[in-house]
């Protein structure tokens, strides 16, 4: 189960807010994950913190975006990282072919997948750039431990 499956109401919020509520719930998600050392989740958890991170930050900071690209473009993954790259977030130091053959392993399920140390640094340096973080996990709703 995803992190904030039944801990928020997307119904009831914009497009923005929801996603910047699914980018911090998935920060705390997989960062529990990877202490609980189901790594393959946990992997996939932040980067999934990172999407969500990225769509809320052009449709809130880069409105002017919004109105070149269509919504379901917001979706697809190569969309949020070109744009990234177009707005300097996700520079050349940035490893997106290494970060996406990792979280694949991770989706495959492979169980001898390893995060690297770096992993989950990276995805709060990029968290940071773009405003999702820091932010206080006190104002989250509590986490429910059933979500895997």
């Amino acid at each position: 189960m995803s992190p904030h499956f039944g801990l928020m109401d997307p119904g009831k919020m914009s497009r923005a807010e929801a996603a910047l509520l699914r980018a911090k719930l998935h920060w705390r998600g997989g960062r529990r994950r990877l202490r609980e050392n189901k790594t393959a989740a946990g992997i996939a958890t932040l980067y999934d913190a990172l999407l969500c991170g990225l769509r809320w930050y052009f449709l809130v900071h880069r409105p002017e975006i919004m109105g070149k690209q269509q919504d379901e473009e917001l979706e697809n993954e190569e969309v949020l990282f070109s744009l990234g790259r177009q707005m300097g977030i996700l520079d050349e130091t940035i490893d997106l072919a290494g970060m996406r053959a990792l979280v694949d392993r991770a989706l495959d399920g492979v169980d001898d997948v390893l995060a690297p140390r770096s992993f989950p640094g990276l995805i709060a340096l990029l968290l940071t750039r773009i405003g999702v973080m820091p932010f206080d996990e006190g104002e989250l709703p509590p986490e429910d431990p059933a979500t895997f």
